[in-house]
């Protein structure tokens, strides 16, 4: 069981790193900059005394720190959710943590009722010092104008937060705010973007199959050539003339039967569902508690885990893809859409992709929904409420997206 990493918000500490921001931008970021309308800032600040979280979408990896810049443009200390494993990644994992920690991060182990996590949520919002960000959607879509569905249990940790408040006899709203993110590149990319293409073309294509064509057609065959591939390894068969889009998603069908299979599930809910549900499945085992486990316990634990081992490249494959259609960049194709897609396709031929240069990252944030009007329908219609309420959430930040 990963130990708790608790907020320890220190101010100092967060003078300190502000002030470094700037190297680690230039470093990092590669100079990424912010885009904030008046109106964004307003409504942020009409908020600010109260309990608030704030629910962005998550569109890259880099949004805690364009979160982070955000807070010290308007210089309001905010606190983050964090999954557990963010906190020991790296080489100085050790002192990583430390900052996170100074900085308002703590811990939660995703899939599973993290306690430490949800008790501590439940007194960063009820107290009410600082702003309180969780990315609605868990995982990263890695797609600037794709919002993925929110998870319910984000509303649902507010409403709890508001019993603890009404028990403490604290007479104050509740608000939370959708907040829309998109990045775009702040100089020509397409060299970048065709240098990128070839280094892919050099290690999945023959050379046979290098011919010269347009930049999207590049862009498409690298992707069928990867797609084909693993529909060999997944046995997954192919139709010649099916859509590109069935052989996508026939092929996440194929790899999440796979590994329910493996695991001895079976489900009948959309892609998107059963990705969170295994994902939960595996995080719930592997961040288990084996302090109080019997030897015997504790062998059938280490069984579980050799077997989730197995799998574990095809939930990052699904993970990786999990957004991913046929016609994203066609749409339009923007420099943005060619090195989202690039960026996974590189994950998935290399382990990793490559940051590619400097960003404006634009923040829209939507009217607050204020949950202490909706309490007393919250009482008597829990679920309803919930849903309701997350869904309007989902809804303004996709619009909010969209809108940039």
């Amino acid at each position: 069981m990963l130990d708790f990493k608790p907020p320890k918000p220190n101010l100092s500490a967060i003078k300190v790193v502000n002030a470094i921001m700037p190297i680690v931008n230039r470093f990092y970021l590669k100079g990424m900059t912010l885009d904030i309308d008046s109106e964004t800032i307003e409504r942020i600040e009409s908020t600010r005394g109260n309990p608030t979280l704030i629910s962005p979408n998550h569109a890259a990896s880099d949004d805690p720190y364009t979160m982070f810049l955000l807070s010290k443009h308007i210089a309001q200390p905010f606190y983050y959710m964090a999954a557990r494993e963010v906190f020991d990644r790296g080489r100085f994992g050790g002192m990583r943590s430390a900052v996170m920690q100074w900085c308002g991060a703590y811990s939660v182990v995703r899939g599973t009722a993290d306690r430490n996590a949800f008790r501590t949520t439940r007194e960063v919002l009820s107290e009410g010092k600082w702003p309180l960000v969780i990315f609605g959607e868990g995982e990263i879509s890695h797609q600037n104008d794709t919002v993925m569905r929110f998870e319910r249990g984000v509303v649902q940790l507010c409403f709890w937060a508001i019993d603890d408040m009404k028990k403490g006899e604290i007479d104050k709203p509740l608000y939370v705010f959708p907040l829309g993110i998109k990045y775009r590149y702040t100089q020509d990319m397409w060299n970048v973007i065709d240098t990128a293409l070839t280094n892919l073309e050099r290690n999945i294509l023959p050379s046979e199959s290098r011919t010269s064509v347009e930049r999207y057609e590049r862009l498409r065959r690298i992707g069928i050539a990867i797609l084909s591939t693993l529909a060999d390894e997944y046995q997954y068969k192919v139709e010649p003339s099916a859509p590109l889009n069935d052989l996508i998603q026939g092929l996440k069908e194929q790899i999440l039967s796979h590994v329910e299979k493996i695991l001895g599930i079976q489900s009948d809910n959309d892609v998107l569902t059963r990705i969170r549900a295994l994902k939960n499945i595996v995080d719930a085992e592997v961040y288990r508690d084996i302090d109080q486990m019997t030897a015997y316990e504790r062998k059938i634990h280490e069984e579980q885990l050799q077997k989730f081992q197995r799998f574990y490249p095809d939930l990052d494959r699904l993970i990786n893809f999990i957004a991913i259609t046929d016609g994203y960049v066609a749409e339009e194709p923007s420099p943005e859409r060619y090195l989202e897609v690039i960026f996974r396709l590189e994950k998935e031929v290399f382990g990793k992709g490559s940051m590619q240069g400097p960003r404006v990252a634009s923040i829209r944030a939507g009217e607050p929904i204020n949950l202490l009007e909706n309490y007393d329908t919250y009482k008597t219609q829990k679920k309803e409420t919930v849903e309701r309420i997350t869904t309007e959430l989902e809804t303004e930040v996709r619009n909010l997206v969209a809108g940039i």
